[in-house]
């Protein structure tokens, strides 16, 4: 069965020279296209996994795509000979300290890197859950009130 959008999803995975943004429902694949192209690219030697950010919404998000990146990766390896078979055992050896985060991780770690500029203090800790949402709604009103 050919999907609709079978042409997308196809160039998802081979059109590395274009910028692409993927918009759909959830539970339509788009977790499953970026990991296939994550892998193409590696694959292709054109980049490495250190060099890649993929960014979720949620901490269980990202989790999963390593997971799958992880197991797309093994899967390919098996089926790769000479320099691709290299390329994917380097990117399962980088696997653990991919930059694969929720939006709020990675500009944690932009700030941690650059406080100074960042004109904050470099010990600031993220605020979770009910915190976070008090934090807002404060920081909503008072932008408001202004």
């Amino acid at each position: 069965m050919t999907l609709p959008d079978a042409a997308a999803r196809d160039r998802i995975q081979r059109d590395f020279e274009a910028t692409l943004v993927v918009e759909a429902a959830a539970g339509t694949g788009k977790t499953t296209e970026l990991v296939g192209r994550i892998i193409a690219l590696l694959r292709s030697g054109r980049t490495t996994l250190d060099r890649i950010l993929a960014v979720t919404f949620t901490d269980k998000a990202a989790g999963e795509m390593k997971l799958r990146l992880r197991t797309g990766l093994e899967r390919a390896r098996e089926k790769a000979t000479g320099a691709e078979h290299d390329r994917l055992t380097d990117a399962l050896r980088l696997l653990e300290v991919a930059q694969i985060s929720t939006i709020h991780s990675f500009c944690a770690d932009v700030l941690r890197e650059w406080p100074v500029e960042a004109q904050i203090d470099p010990l600031f800790e993220l605020a979770a859950g009910e915190a976070a949402d008090a934090l807002f709604a404060l920081a909503f009103d008072s932008w408001f009130q202004r």
